[in-house]
């Protein structure tokens, strides 16, 4: 009763698909090898397409939108073993959706627990994402962040950024969002070569870092109160942060 499934989102939605056809549900679920027992021998879930497919239009149908988007959330919660229990909400969502209400159930509970992680970390990554010009006037933006909120984040930046042409890295799961200015796609990183920064971006950086030093008020430095607002984890890729004549 391991499951072990490839951790894409069609990959889960067949492990759903076999718990049903199955009529079982597994003690794990996991796309993680070294979270299994070295002595257990876990059953692979093969990811099938139409098996995923029926499950998503039967969730599409079933469910009411608010509750989609906190499944499909709480699957980008990659922080934690959430799989199992993301699991079971599903299969007491097509039980009945009023237990889906019920907060004191422990599974509803730690479903809504896990949205809210995602949703922290989608507001940092507004605040904290940082672009650099490349050589052909595309801004591009490096990220990592705890969660995986990069299939989030591509809207939001749209809006912000009118009509430029970006690009936003995950350099911890090596996925891009890419807009050229027309669509939004997402696509997996074949190239890990760091790309060629516009000539002017250092005096850029430089601009902007001077800016963040000058309006800071030296008696007023309170650094426990801004490793609150800015977490150390954010900090390596901001631009305030960086020793720009390193």
């Amino acid at each position: 009763m391991l499951w072990l499934y490839d951790g894409s989102f069609e990959g889960f939605l067949s492990a759903v698909h076999r718990s049903y056809t199955h009529k079982c549900i597994p003690e794990v679920l996991t796309h993680d090898k070294l979270k299994l027992d070295l002595l257990s021998e876990p059953v692979t879930i093969e990811t099938d397409l139409e098996a995923a497919k029926k499950v998503s239009t039967s969730i599409t149908q079933k469910f009411p939108k608010k509750l989609i988007e906190r499944i499909y959330h709480v699957f980008l919660c990659d922080d934690v073993p959430r799989e199992r229990e993301l699991l079971l909400y599903i299969r007491m969502g097509f039980k009945d959706l009023s237990l889906l209400s019920n907060l004191s159930h422990p599974v509803v509970y730690a479903i809504e627990q896990y949205q809210k992680r995602v949703f922290s970390t989608i507001h940092k990554m507004h605040a904290f994402t940082r672009f650099e010009m490349l050589e052909d006037g595309l801004l591009y933006a490096k990220i990592a962040p705890p969660r995986n909120v990069l299939p989030l984040l591509g809207k939001h930046f749209v809006k912000r950024l009118g009509a430029e042409k970006f690009i936003i890295h995950d350099i911890s799961r090596g996925w891009i969002v890419v807009y050229d200015g027309k669509t939004l796609e997402m696509h997996a990183v074949l190239d890990a070569s760091v790309p060629v920064l516009h000539e002017r971006e250092q005096q850029f950086q430089k601009l902007w870092k001077t800016f963040f030093d000058t309006v800071a008020i030296e008696s007023r430095k309170n650094y426990k109160v801004q490793r609150n607002s800015v977490p150390l984890l954010y900090r390596e890729l901001m631009t305030e942060f960086k020793d720009i004549s390193a």
